[in-house]
């Protein structure tokens, strides 16, 4: 078997994480330390959330007995035609793995060590991911819109040892830009490219990684480590004023999301499940999608490296996909492209919807009609993959007022039984607490780890906001990130699906602008629907007063817009409206923009987006 003599080191104790030597050493040294406590481990292994194996036991396994099973189908759009398509069966990766492993090693790294990869949806970012989990690593996956700046501070902060870049991707020079770095960055021991590597004089990865037989050398470091409940994955995020926070996963906090989902009902993962996500190979539903639950379940993972549309479809038929996960905006453009050119999904059988972003109650409407399968709104945050799913079973989920019931493990704050009081419920933080909650958070910079069963009862603050919905379930009002006002706490998302309700309007957002009475006040960025005549301002307001909404959260100022900014995960680019504002004095005429209704140049992106580049 491929990964014969690979056996788990018995966990030591948990090393004091505030001392002097550990602030020294840096994040690593934080991370190292981390450990739950053993009674709560114990707790969640008797009870079947946890295990004493990992992703790796039951790659193994898989490989051993099928082999030949497709594990990876991976789309590279800038393939010629005829080649797009790489497939990689379980025994390839089985045996990709322990090859990057041996590499990694070999170079000096070991458990511990953050490794960072700022790649495209590839094959070869999956098995580096694994790779990491066989050396005890902690794989850390950039964004590659990240440009200069972000990955200085990602690699700076964390103290990477070792970062894989593509040369280019859609038009950057990856490597060439982690090159102009490199000196200020004194951990970083290994550059490593994919593709020409001579150029900037870094580690070429198709003759040190994919081409040396590393797992048939004598290993140099000693012997393999995975450890289920040490750290093994950094989801790093950026928020608010340049702010970065990494929140750290273990193999068992991964495997307890998958556990969740296989005790609800409808929505559980069958054996040999073959899954899709629209999203990178950087968030944390992707990599749940995509690298950790197929392994687990022998199932295959179908990769895009380059959004679009029509790519998706065919990839969802010809790959037969049975599970989808994509955010809302792009659930739309797949609605679009079916009604354009129908295809059939034949094995499709369930499509999930979410995430950070709110899933209209129409599209949930019209996509099993138009694909053929259930579709289900669920929200989910770094902290803990997948957290609740709405499956239409009551009226608040069917109109998109709710975001569904926690999964099963996974308890919620706030939740209430009771009916709404007049005015509805009052506005929380959503916390979360349960065994597939991220072992900690690590802000940037700081000299701690934010440890959920170090504070607060073991309850973990999202930076969400959110109320109970009366119905066993909550309602999010409000992402982290994606907050406004100065007097009032403006629910953000409250306002947007209001204004979504007006037939007059296709997309809308609503973001802050400066006032000098007021500190901030709102405005709403409208996209008017096809063939409806522009909506007003006083309109929009009456039409928000008349489904409750407060007179101190009505918007102050309406900007119409062909259409509204995305990020490569599907979520709405504030900066870049909050931007556009701050150059237009409102009321003043709009310059106009072919294509885009007056949308000021820049703004938009095309149809086509790169995902991670």
């Amino acid at each position: 078997m491929t990964g014969a003599g690979f056996t788990p080191p018995t966990p030591s104790a948990p090393a004091d994480r505030r001392t002097p030597a550990n602030r020294a050493a840096g994040p690593a040294a934080l991370f190292a330390a981390a450990a739950p406590p053993p009674g709560l481990a114990a707790d969640h292994r008797v009870a079947g959330w946890w295990r004493d194996e990992t992703f790796l036991h039951d790659l193994y396994q898989t490989a051993a007995a099928a082999p030949d099973r497709p594990a990876i189908v991976s789309h590279r759009a800038h393939r010629p035609a005829g080649h797009r398509i790489v497939t990689l069966d379980h025994g390839q990766l089985a045996r990709y793995v322990d090859r990057f492993a041996g590499a990694l090693r070999s170079l000096g790294l070991g458990p511990g060590d953050p490794v960072a990869f700022q790649l495209p949806s590839w094959w070869e970012a999956s098995a580096l991911t694994l790779a990491c989990l066989r050396i005890g690593a902690v794989a850390v996956p950039v964004l590659p819109t990240q440009r200069a700046h972000g990955l200085e501070r990602v690699l700076g902060d964390l103290r990477v040892r070792l970062c894989v870049v593509p040369d280019a991707w859609e038009g950057f020079g990856h490597a060439e830009a982690l090159a102009e770095l490199a000196h200020r960055l004194p951990w970083l021991r290994h550059r490593v490219v994919i593709g020409d590597a001579a150029a900037t004089g870094a580690v070429d990865f198709a003759e040190y990684f994919l081409r040396t037989p590393h797992e048939q050398l004598p290993d140099p470091g000693g012997p393999f480590v995975a450890a289920p409940d040490r750290t093994a994955l950094a989801v790093t995020v950026m928020g608010l004023g340049d702010s970065f926070t990494s929140t750290l996963h273990t193999p068992n906090t991964l495997y307890a999301g998958l556990r969740s989902q296989q005790q609800s009902p409808g929505l559980g993962p069958l054996p040999g499940e073959v899954s899709y996500s629209a999203l990178p190979l950087t968030s944390l539903a992707s990599l749940l999608f995509g690298v950790y639950w197929p392994v687990a379940l022998g199932g295959t993972a179908v990769f895009q490296d380059v959004w679009d549309p029509d790519s998706c479809l065919d990839l969802l038929e010809q790959a037969g996909v049975t599970r989808a996960y994509a955010a809302p905006v792009y659930w739309a453009e797949v609605l679009a492209a079916q009604r354009r050119a129908p295809r059939r999904p034949a094995a499709l059988r369930l499509l999930l919807s979410g995430g950070r972003t709110r899933t209209p109650a129409g599209l949930l409407a019209e996509l099993p009609v138009a694909l053929g399968a259930p579709a289900v709104a669920v929200w989910g945050s770094p902290e803990v993959g997948l957290g609740t799913v709405a499956r239409g079973e009551t009226p608040a989920e069917r109109s998109a007022e709710s975001d569904g019931r926690p999964l099963p493990g996974l308890e919620l704050s706030p939740l209430s039984e009771l009916p709404r009081a007049p005015g509805g419920p009052v506005v929380e933080r959503l916390r979360v607490r349960g065994p597939a909650v991220c072992l900690a958070c690590w802000p940037h910079g700081a000299e701690t780890l934010r440890l959920p069963w170090e504070q607060d009862q073991g309850w973990l603050d999202t930076g969400d906001l959110a109320r109970a919905d009366g119905l066993g379930g909550v309602q999010v009002v409000q992402w982290a990130g994606h907050r406004t006002g100065a007097i009032f706490l403006v629910p953000v998302a409250e306002l947007e699906d209001g204004l979504l309700a007006h037939p007059a309007v296709r997309e809308a957002a609503v973001v802050g602008y400066p006032d000098p009475e007021h500190g901030e006040l709102t405005c709403a960025v409208v996209v008017p629907a096809a063939g409806a005549d522009p909506p007003g301002l006083p309109e929009l307001r009456r039409h928000l007063t008349a489904r409750g909404l407060a007179e101190a959260f009505l918007p102050t100022r309406l900007e119409l817009a062909g259409s509204l900014p995305r990020d490569a995960h599907g979520g709405l680019r504030a900066d870049a409206l909050r931007s556009w504002l701050a150059r237009l004095r409102p009321g003043a005429p709009r310059p106009p923009h072919s294509g885009h209704s007056g949308h000021p140049q820049g703004l938009a992106e095309p149809r086509r987006r790169p995902r991670t580049g």
